[in-house]
């Protein structure tokens, strides 16, 4: 584990950072080739991806604190302007929501936005969850078989002072093989929306799934986590997506 990429005098890149960069180069480069292929204008989709990934960020971090809420009472600055300690589902959510606003402002098809981003999401995210591992947050279950992996104890995976499940890789192993899916069918995905569903059909069950190997401290109500609840809701938005668009053919 390297939290820290390396050092430039007084200039310190953390690795953490560095991935969220790369995601996020990545995510662009992808969804203005797409965007490109589906005729929307170059400036038009560079303006509404970066003001959608400005309120992703607020949003992840606002869901976050919500979810943490004794904590932010208690370290309210720790929490504001920690490195770490976002939720992927609030960028999601206020994402989704500044989709919709700016596509309406732009009069571009909402659903042939969000399915340019859908490609380019889990390109990102699967960035992103390397640099969960390199930071040690976002961590599995203590696990004493072949898969575990022992982080520094100054880490947050390393609180269990134990061997965790690397759950940031195998999520990340597992977003990288869903672009890689939804890159070969995004041209046979031809209705508006579709890519979409498919994105959010796939990722929601996964989500689902490794949410009962996590390790790290979770928002719980009843008997599944917050994200499980919201990955229901993804499951649930994506059938009826699918189901309309099938229907259309």
């Amino acid at each position: 584990m390297h939290p820290i990429l390396f050092k430039i005098g007084p200039v310190t890149i953390y690795t953490y950072g560095f991935f969220i960069f790369l995601g996020v180069l990545f995510g662009y480069l992808v969804s203005q080739k797409r965007a490109k292929e589906s005729g929307i204008d170059k400036q038009q989709f560079s303006n509404i991806f970066f003001q959608t990934l400005i309120a992703g960020f607020i949003g992840a971090r606002i869901v976050y604190i919500i979810i943490n809420w004794q904590y932010f009472l208690n370290e309210p600055l720790n929490i504001i302007f920690s490195r770490s300690g976002f939720v992927f589902y609030g960028g999601i959510i206020f994402g989704i929501l500044s989709v919709f606003i700016l596509s309406k402002k732009h009069k571009i098809n909402f659903l042939k936005i969000t399915d340019i981003f859908a490609l380019a999401i889990p390109l990102a995210h699967g960035f992103g969850r390397i640099g969960c591992f390199f930071y040690g947050c976002c961590y599995g279950l203590p696990a004493q078989s072949f898969l575990g992996i022992k982080f520094p104890p100054n880490s947050p995976a390393g609180s269990w002072g134990a061997k965790v499940i690397p759950t940031q890789i195998i999520s990340a192993v597992f977003l990288f093989i869903l672009f890689i899916f939804l890159f070969k069918i995004r041209n046979k995905a031809k209705s508006p929306g579709k890519l979409t569903g498919y994105y959010l059909l796939i990722y929601g069950v996964f989500r689902f799934i490794i949410e009962f190997f996590r390790g790290d401290p979770r928002g719980f109500f009843l008997i599944f986590s917050t994200s499980q609840w919201l990955s229901l809701l993804l499951i649930f938005l994506a059938s009826i997506i699918l189901n309309k668009k099938n229907r259309q053919k």
